[in-house]
């Protein structure tokens, strides 16, 4: 109880509020602005926390941390711009409400989705740590191999009306994984002798040009796609609890989703909001909404999106084992403060782990009331004319990963993923089926092929492994049912155009 009171003191100090509300009010801004993200703004500030104690450098860092995860989700809705690659599960809702003229309960909806998961995710990681960190230390290559296989699997039933389509999108999204340093071997794939492949394809550059670089292009050659939309914008705290009301069961269970992918090392937001938004569109009632501006698919994605963020940090806090690159940051930061973690953390240091738990709960509600008073203002962007629209997206959307690397390879893989992106979408492509396979291509490969290196190096090792067979199970039940779908779903447009 000591260290719980002197905890409560240090966090609600000035300079424990200040370096939170600062945090968070950063978080946002950063991971608003696409091509930035919440690891660089972290990897940039640690050695600024050198002249910080380090309760007040983690509530910092911290603030960044969860600020950063619901920030994406503004552009994404407001202009269909993900500020974050897991944002972009965010905009197949938000952007559609936004031009439907409800850009202001869509980003009332994000924000009060997001604090629920953020605040689940921190009520998890306060009160079971120790347990569930266990459940991180039960998953090796078969578990993740089946995991990633799920995930996938999501994608070919949620994506697109083509489950063939699906599947050619998703095989050059995994074809692309491959390029540049073979995972388990070091040696060079698909380079064609270019040095700068070796780097092979990152994430955010590759992510952020599918989804804003292509956006620009189709707002340059779509013009009617980018007017402005007149429409009055209010938020207000008393939507709140008609929002929770109405979709607390799709929050509840993306929250679930996305501490449980947090808690996994190596798996990351965007599979938790993916995978939540189509677990939500498979047990909604009305799942043909889903991609038309339903408060269903936003909720989803956030809440899972930002649970990530208390699940990542518990086998970083218990087992030293980062849950995310964001907690890998975190964790260099502790060492850089002299601090080991691990379950000494919490007998050595109770008073600095009781303000990392208050930290969570409090930046959760500090971006909520941030969020709501803010979304009128911001929701106007919408009203912007397109001239001045467009140079600004495309500006920060391929300058923006370039800059953060330092590297100008990330400027023309932005360029010509905004160039794939603008293509696939014309030709009916699911554009999410290949940046979901870019981003979990390596964990897939890895996981593979780590599996397959264990002294039972046969396929049957996925089905021995209670874990990895149920994912399997689960991977095949949801491609069948997506085929069954889209079969059905044929056959009443074939119906139709027979009675007409």
């Amino acid at each position: 109880m000591e260290q719980f009171l002197q905890a409560l003191l240090i966090v609600l100090s000035p300079e424990g509020l200040g370096t939170l509300v600062g945090g968070v009010v950063a978080g946002i801004l950063v991971g608003a602005a696409p091509g930035l993200t919440s690891t660089i703004a972290i990897g940039l500030l640690i050695p600024f926390t050198f002249a910080l104690s380090k309760y007040a450098a983690f509530t910092l860092l911290l603030g960044i941390y969860c600020g950063s995860m619901y920030g994406g989700s503004i552009p994404a809705i407001l202009m269909n711009l993900p500020g974050t690659p897991a944002a972009a599960v965010t905009a197949l809702d938000g952007y559609p409400m936004t031009r439907a003229g409800k850009p202001g309960y869509a980003l009332t909806v994000s924000v009060v989705s997001s604090a629920m998961g953020g605040l689940f995710s921190a009520s998890v990681l306060i009160f079971l740590s120790v347990p569930l960190s266990v459940v991180a230390t039960a998953f090796a290559g078969p578990e993740y191999f089946a995991l990633c296989l799920f995930a996938i699997a999501v994608v070919f039933a949620a994506s697109s009306k083509s489950i063939l389509k699906a599947i050619i999108a998703t095989g050059a999204g995994l074809l692309v994984a491959t390029i540049g340093i073979d995972p388990i071997a070091p040696y060079p794939r698909f380079t064609f002798d270019v040095p700068v492949l070796m780097i092979g394809v990152p994430e955010v550059p590759a992510t952020i040009g599918l989804f804003c670089v292509a956006e620009g292009f189709r707002l340059l050659f779509d013009p009617a796609r980018g007017q402005a939309v007149s429409h009055a914008v209010r938020s207000s705290f008393r939507d709140v609890i008609p929002i929770i009301k109405s979709l607390w069961r799709t929050i509840l269970r993306s929250s679930v989703i996305g501490t449980i992918i947090g808690i996994l090392p190596g798996t990351g937001a965007m599979m938790a909001a993916f995978i939540s938004y189509g677990e939500a569109k498979r047990s909604s009632k009305n799942p043909e909404e889903f991609g038309t501006g339903c408060p269903e698919g936003i909720a989803a994605a956030q809440s899972a999106d930002n649970a990530v963020t208390g699940g990542a940090l518990i086998p970083m806090l218990t087992l030293g084992i980062p849950g995310d690159v964001n907690t890998l940051m975190l964790l260099g930061a502790m060492l850089v403060h002299g601090l080991i973690p691990g379950p000494a953390l919490f007998h050595e240091e109770s008073t600095l782990v009781y303000v990392i738990f208050m930290t969570m709960v409090l930046a959760n509600l500090i971006f909520l009331v941030i969020g709501m008073r803010f979304a009128p203002l911001v929701a106007k962007v919408t009203q912007a004319d397109q001239r001045y629209i467009v140079p600004v997206i495309l500006i920060l959307a391929i300058t923006g990963p370039a800059i953060s690397a330092g590297h100008v390879y990330y400027f023309w893989i932005s360029i010509a993923f905004g160039i794939i992106g603008y293509v696939m979408e014309k030709g009916g492509y699911p554009v999410m089926a290949m940046a979901m396979a870019i981003v979990l291509g390596p964990i897939i490969e890895k996981s593979l092929r780590s599996a397959l290196m264990l002294p039972e190096d046969t396929l049957a090792i996925f089905f021995s492994r209670p874990i990895s067979a149920v994912f399997i199970v689960l991977a095949i039940a949801v491609v069948i049912l997506g085929v069954y779908r889209e079969i059905r779903a044929r056959r009443a447009t074939a119906a139709a155009a027979a009675q007409a």
